[in-house]
């Protein structure tokens, strides 16, 4: 288990109990410190209330299990317009969307996908890609997926 899946079990009791979900986290190197983002997501939407409050009590969990060792910068956001799609619940709640997806993988020998979330479920996803058409990707061959802001309308993109 990698440093971000160890944070993510150490948090979630947290982000059940205030009705959170955890999207996604990293934890990286930037401008020579260690920044741990956080990106939440709930049913009434993220504002700076949320995040605050969020950041004050992922901030006592890990401080008090003391579980990161070196000095690091907590941020805590919303996933933006452009959403990160990991979790099979991730695609299941923007299936009929357009999203981007890049695969580990090549599949048909094209790796870069941009078409219309169709179904999703046992592990995979079925995109009606602009280039294959109709296409299964299974979600552990998925590097990176989002949902595709620029042909969804950007602001507009809770909308199918």
């Amino acid at each position: 288990m990698n440093i971000t899946e160890q944070i993510e079990e150490l948090l979630l009791p947290i982000a059940a109990e205030q009705k959170v979900e955890i999207v996604d986290i990293e934890y990286v190197k930037e401008e020579g410190q260690k920044v741990l983002r956080i990106f939440i997501d709930s049913e009434n939407g993220v504002n700076l209330d949320l995040c605050a409050n969020m950041s004050n009590l992922f901030g006592v969990k890990l401080d008090e299990n003391d579980f990161l060792k070196e000095q690091y910068v907590l941020e805590i956001s919303s996933p933006g317009i452009d959403r990160i799609l990991k979790k099979e619940k991730d695609f299941i709640r923007f299936k009929g969307f357009q999203i981007k997806v890049n695969t580990i993988v090549a599949i048909n020998g094209q790796k870069h996908f941009n078409g219309n979330l169709v179904a999703v479920g046992s592990g995979k996803i079925v995109i009606d890609d602009l280039t294959n058409k109709i296409l299964e990707i299974e979600i552990a061959n998925i590097l990176r997926a989002k949902v595709n802001t620029e042909f969804n309308g950007g602001e507009n993109v809770g909308k199918k």
